[in-house]
């Protein structure tokens, strides 16, 4: 069941919404595209886990912080190792 439990240790980080590939400007994204709750936008819970009054199942997942800086693109941070492995 869905909860606001942080599923990592407080003295560990995660990326944040806005390091995350499903992120939008506005503040939303597809698993809360009314509004990001403020405890997962303010980074007190993370978003590694399915949370509360959440659309589906889609989780944080972090951008290719590289092709962001050079093109404005968030692609999956995982797409460029996939890429290189083929």
């Amino acid at each position: 069941m869905a909860d606001w439990t942080r599923s990592i240790p407080r003295d560990q980080r995660w990326g944040g919404c806005r390091w995350c590939v499903h992120f939008r400007p506005d503040m939303t994204c597809p698993a809360f595209p009314e509004r990001i709750p403020i405890q997962i936008a303010s980074g007190e819970v993370d978003h590694l886990v399915v949370r509360p009054g959440q659309v589906g199942r889609i989780v944080f997942e972090p951008i290719d912080t590289d092709v962001w800086k050079r093109t404005g693109q968030r692609v999956p941070a995982h797409a460029r190792t996939a890429e290189q492995s083929a």
